[in-house]
């Protein structure tokens, strides 16, 4: 797992990944226990993830599709 110094936050590659994924801000949200209103502000450049939820992101950039959905079941 990289550090959090190791990771960057590019707004256009995390709606890519929200796209890539199919998720709504709020199950993106969910996947990274935020609000669907933090992820509609990092998308809009008007905040940016803590380092922790950097940790997070990096986690969920390695899920497909179907592993999402996945974890996502099991949460609710």
């Amino acid at each position: 797992m990289p550090t959090s110094k190791n990771l960057r936050f590019r707004v256009s590659g995390f709606i890519a990944l929200r796209k890539k994924l199919d998720l709504s801000a709020a199950e993106m949200g969910q996947l990274l226990g935020v609000s669907g209103q933090s992820i509609y502000k990092w998308e809009q450049g008007k905040a940016r993830p803590r380092a922790s939820q950097l940790q997070q992101i990096a986690q969920v950039r390695t899920l497909g599709k179907r592993q999402a959905r996945e974890r996502l079941a099991s949460m609710g």
